[in-house]
């Protein structure tokens, strides 16, 4: 706000689940996925340089390049080339989860 520069920092997300009703007929995805996304919890983070690490306690984890891919089209969680950034960003995740005292297990 004084022209003075911070250096970046983590963006975390938390989502929780949440008893939402699943409306019949929605045309957002089958019933049953909505329903499974409701129910999940997810942590993740985006980094500064540009990953996004999303882990989840009941779907499938995910990991997208933000610099190259911003719509989120490719999953990179499952390619091996990309194990250091899964391993820093679960880091920085379960470090966060300490910090702020939370107890889920992904």
């Amino acid at each position: 706000m004084r022209g003075e520069t911070e250096p970046p920092e983590n963006v975390f997300i938390e989502w929780a689940p949440n008893r939402t009703k699943i409306k019949k007929g929605t045309s957002l995805a089958p019933r049953r996925v909505v329903k499974r996304a409701v129910e999940e919890s997810t942590r993740a983070v985006i980094s500064p340089d540009g990953w996004k690490l999303c882990l989840r306690d009941k779907d499938l984890n995910e990991l997208y390049n933000l610099n190259k891919d911003p719509l989120e089209t490719r999953n990179l969680y499952s390619n091996r080339e990309y194990a250091e950034i899964i391993s820093r960003c679960r880091g920085e995740i379960h470090r966060w989860q300490e910090a702020v005292n939370d107890t889920l297990k992904i």
